[in-house]
């Protein structure tokens, strides 16, 4: 498509920063998203799925603003509401010039989800529409079996994305305090193991738990293994990704769901404290290798009693509950009007020219890189 050559750029970090914020400032501004040309290649259904689909209301994720711009473009189609998702924190991503243009272009949405309620207060002041929470949630066979491992409670077994060398060597040097005092017939019981897509980063940082305990590092797993591992644990771990203060993690749902205690390093947010209490899983929230390794103690000590997971109230959280609950959630923004169009060209456009005269001067002073770049 022409417009492609002009969007790919401003995805990749090719070409000098003046201007290729100038182009993301264009994209966002006009187009209403960076992935402008993967949208108007979609253009020509949004009529097909008005008229044969016939939707009652539309669902739009944010990972990127192009997919609301897709929901908007069939709901206005069909005559429907829309509601706008957010899966990925709106802050992180959408820069702070651009979030009250962007929030006023999408602002006829009729509701907001959101992984957390944390992904959903980073939308700030720029939403006025209702929120609510849909937890990612486990598939419902993971409660039919909690208490059923055909193996004794001998793992220690760290599940997922370390997120940084740091990370993992917090994991590994809680560890290694805690086995340092079990004693040696703990030791020789002990199984060590991690499942994931930072096998090497665990394995360089569990190098010190060599000769203490047994390795088990092992990549990505289908899930009945995982889930098979994780049940013969006596305590499942998982690190805290650390890049914002209130990132949420949804594997905490899938750790409670086995039946065994779950632990995290460094500290959880309040949420998923309240949600571990909420759903009768036990969770320790650890500060640093010290106390990880006061929650290995604990849960030690208990490895051989019945499972902590309350299946009743873990219910609520699956895959069909969660799906009920978005089910009545977006049933209600059907009876919402839509608020009408609130698109301004021209406002829009005046804006990113105002962007586009902010960084000329420096673009000028980098015209001799720019045409280096371009030969």
């Amino acid at each position: 498509m022409p417009f492609a050559a002009a969007a790919s750029p401003a995805r990749r970090a090719g070409l000098p920063r003046p201007l290729r914020l100038a182009l993301i400032g264009w994209n966002y501004g006009v187009e209403g998203g960076v992935f402008s040309d993967w949208t108007r290649a979609t253009q020509p259904l949004w009529p097909i799925l008005a008229e044969h689909f016939r939707p009652d209301v539309v669902w739009g994720t944010f990972g990127n603003t192009d997919a609301w711009k897709i929901a908007q473009g069939v709901a206005r189609a069909a005559g429907s509401p829309w509601v706008a998702d957010i899966k990925d924190a709106w802050d992180i991503f959408i820069p702070a010039p651009l979030r009250p243009l962007l929030a006023w272009r999408y602002g006829d949405c009729a509701g907001l989800t959101g992984l957390s309620a944390a992904h959903l207060a980073h939308t700030g002041k720029h939403f006025s529409q209702p929120r609510q929470t849909v937890f990612s949630g486990f598939p419902a066979a993971l409660l039919d079996h909690a208490d059923d491992s055909d193996q004794p409670a001998r793992r220690i077994t760290v599940t997922g994305s370390l997120y940084s060398e740091a990370g993992a060597e917090a994991v590994a040097e809680g560890v290694r305090l805690w086995l340092a005092r079990a004693g040696r017939q703990a030791r020789a019981k002990v199984v060590f193991t991690y499942a994931g897509g930072d096998r090497n980063r665990m394995e360089r940082a569990a190098g010190r738990l060599d000769g203490l305990c047994r390795l088990d590092i092992r990549g990505f797993l289908p899930l009945a293994e995982l889930v098979g591992l994780q049940r013969g644990a006596f305590l499942n771990l998982y690190a805290r990704h650390t890049g914002s203060a209130d990132s949420f993690h949804h594997k905490l749902l899938e750790l409670m769901a086995v039946g065994r205690p779950v632990a995290c390093i460094p500290e959880e947010i309040p949420e998923a404290l309240a949600l571990a209490e909420a759903a009768g899983g036990r969770l320790s929230s650890c500060a640093d290798p010290a106390t990880l390794a006061l929650a290995l103690d604990r849960a030690w000590e208990e490895r051989d009693g019945p499972p902590v997971a309350d299946r009743d109230r873990l219910a609520g959280f699956t895959w069909d509950a969660q799906a009920e609950r978005l089910e009545e959630i977006l049933m209600s923004a059907q009876a919402a009007a839509p608020c009408g169009y609130r698109l301004i060209p021209v406002l829009a456009s005046v804006w990113i020219a105002g962007i586009i005269l902010a960084y000329l001067r420096q673009f000028l002073d980098m015209a001799p890189a720019i045409l280096g770049v371009l030969r």
